[in-house]
């Protein structure tokens, strides 16, 4: 009797568990989209910056991905717009992620903490049923590793154009652009997207023109570079209500500027609008090719104490003693100057930590499951693009997406062989030799956690 019971309750768990998973799978993606402007009044607006927030339902299950169109973020900015954006709509807080395109051009005149808030807000109260596709599109000609071997043996980073003793890049790129479509249910035509690329937004800026007080290329104007074009184009194909989110891949020692050819390589409706147009052409060369997907929204959340640098007592007598340093990276007979400026400005970070007892970062990590094919990995400061392309390699996902400068601003996260190497990159990280790979190992756990609680 007893042997009967069991059996009967197990085939009464089985089936419910059963029902749970088709239930879980058939359930609607819901989506919606929210869209703040943060320009503000600015000398020249060259077009408009935008905290941008997408919102994914899926029964109990919610996601909040917040883009800026500014340099980045900082902890003071995305704790209190997450601990508030939680409140107000009930997405938990570890759900909610407030990246920055890291826009080089991105000076906002306006609080970007009620900003996040209202997007996130905006985008749950937009919430409609949609069809999630995704396809992977490739560009191999906008992006260049911006680290480069030198006939003395150094490492260099931007050594300008065609300096005669360049000898090769010192890494590779990332040339995957990553494409999360989505459709009205009832229409069947394309609402929004999610676009991934590994680059620099640093386009705009003419060189020089940063030092300037004026001009298209100075401090005093504004643009959300390439993606606003991107975004142009889309609305074109798709309509004026059409939004486009940028997610900003791994791209610590990556930008656009190929030092094999002539320069500056920079401006607005020269340079930018071209990586636009290029990055644009890869998307429709890849939606043809767009898969639906069958939602299964899950999510996985780490917390990583990083240990910071170290330094010694005769570097901070040197940081404390050292003058006349200069700000001008792109000026060669400044660039020694300016590393030494940035070495000063963290050993002098590195010692106010440790006079306040820290000796490590917490750091957040997050994994998205958007469907058995899908996840996005959400990574702090300025991934190296070798990071990237480690997760995507050892992920478990045929599609996975990565966003950098994501809630925690830490700088620059060079990979353990950037070290001895030196360069700006190193010089301004302030995570110890093999913090990156500390998360990087993190987000490939969670990535098969997840990929394992979907069969």
């Amino acid at each position: 009797m007893k042997v009967k019971i069991i059996i009967a309750l197990s085939l009464i768990f089985f089936s419910t568990l059963a029902y749970c998973q088709i239930t879980r799978t058939k359930s609607n993606l819901e989506v919606g989209i929210g869209v703040v402007d943060i320009t503000g009044d600015s000398a020249i607006i060259l077009d408009p910056l935008h905290v941008k927030a997408v919102v994914m339902r899926q029964g109990e299950e919610q996601i909040a991905l917040v883009e800026c169109d500014i340099q980045g973020v900082s902890d003071d900015i995305t704790i209190p717009a997450r601990k508030q954006a939680s409140l107000k709509t009930g997405i938990p807080y570890i759900n909610i992620c407030v990246s920055a395109t890291h826009n080089h051009m991105g000076t906002p005149h306006k609080d970007i903490i009620p900003a996040v808030v209202k997007a996130i807000s905006d985008a749950q109260a937009d919430l409609k049923p949609v069809k999630l596709k995704s396809a992977l599109g490739q560009q191999f000609n906008v992006s260049f590793n911006r680290r480069y071997f030198m006939k003395d043996g150094s490492v260099v980073f931007n050594p300008m154009f065609l300096n005669p003793d360049i000898v090769r890049p010192a890494g590779p790129i990332d040339p995957e652009l990553g494409i999360l479509m989505f459709y009205d249910v009832s229409t069947n035509k394309p609402v929004s997207c999610l676009l991934n690329f590994a680059i620099h937004l640093d386009i705009v800026k003419e060189y020089g023109a940063v030092y300037q007080q004026t001009g298209p290329g100075s401090r005093n104007s504004v643009s959300a570079d390439c993606p606003y074009w991107i975004e142009t184009f889309l609305r074109r194909d798709f309509g004026n209500t059409f939004n486009s989110i940028w997610l900003t891949g791994c791209c610590g020692n990556i930008n656009h500027w190929d030092f094999s050819k002539p320069g500056p390589q920079s401006g607005y409706k020269t340079k930018s609008k071209q990586v636009g147009d290029s990055l644009y052409a890869s998307i429709e060369r890849a939606l043809p090719g767009a898969k639906e997907e069958t939602p299964s929204l899950a999510v996985r959340y780490r917390m990583i104490n990083v240990p910071l640098q170290s330094y010694t007592e005769e570097d901070l007598v040197w940081a404390k003693t050292v003058k006349n340093l200069s700000n001008k990276s792109e000026e060669p007979s400044e660039r020694k100057l300016f590393l030494d400026n940035v070495k000063r400005t963290r050993i002098l970070y590195l010692d106010q930590m440790k006079r306040q007892g820290i000796v490590t970062l917490p750091l957040d990590v997050q994994v998205f499951r958007l469907s058995n094919n899908t996840a996005i990995v959400t990574l702090p400061g300025e991934m190296f693009v070798e990071h990237g392309l480690t997760i995507k390699n050892l992920s478990p996902f045929d599609n996975t997406i990565i966003v950098e400068m994501a809630n925690n601003g830490v700088s620059y996260v060079p990979n353990k062989k950037a070290f001895p190497q030196g360069g700006y990159e190193v010089e301004n990280s302030r995570l110890a030799p093999g913090g990156g790979e500390m998360l990087v190992e993190a987000a490939i756990q969670m990535l098969n956690e997840l990929k394992n609680d979907a069969q």
